[in-house]
């Protein structure tokens, strides 16, 4: 009989296979990108849909491609600060103010594809706001979708 008995476990895992070591950085940031222009394509549509005049406007390759990669490196850099500046009203409001923070994010990336002459112009905060409400929503529902592993979940051995 042995000493000690080693119990293992199945434990599947939740990280995307993007987010793992296995995969490169520079794929990890282009399957963030693609997922990052597919959300703002449906969010222009939907916020466009909604509202009458068109809030967004969105134009060109520049406009699919550049303003979805500045938005990915803006919020990258600039939304951690945001929402370690905006902790206390955090609290306050049970972690909505998130929303406020995320159309702060996208009027900042307005004003910086006005810098680099991108076709990416939205009229007024509240178009912002369902924007980035837009865009988190579907880039949540994408992110969830890639998880699933054709041949079921991925188990790793943890002794």
């Amino acid at each position: 009989m042995p000493d000690r008995v080693v119990f293992t476990r199945y434990i599947e895992e939740t990280e995307p296979p993007w987010d793992q070591g296995n995969v490169p950085w520079i794929v990890r940031i282009l399957v963030r990108w693609a997922m990052t222009i597919l959300a703002f394509i449906v969010a222009e549509w939907f916020v466009n849909g909604i509202w009458d005049g068109a809030p967004i406007f969105l134009q060109g390759t520049e406009g699919y491609l550049v303003a979805p990669a500045i938005f990915v490196i803006v919020r990258a850099i600039v939304r951690p600060i945001l929402i370690f500046l905006t902790c206390p009203l955090q609290l306050i409001t049970l972690g909505l103010f998130i929303l406020v923070v995320n159309a702060l994010v996208v009027v900042l990336v307005e004003e910086v594809c006005d810098w680099f002459d991108v076709n990416f112009e939205i009229d007024g905060f509240w178009a912002a706001f369902v924007f980035a409400l837009a865009v988190s929503v579907v880039t949540f529902a994408l992110s969830r979708f890639l998880r699933r592993s054709p041949f079921g979940p991925r188990r790793r051995l943890f002794s």
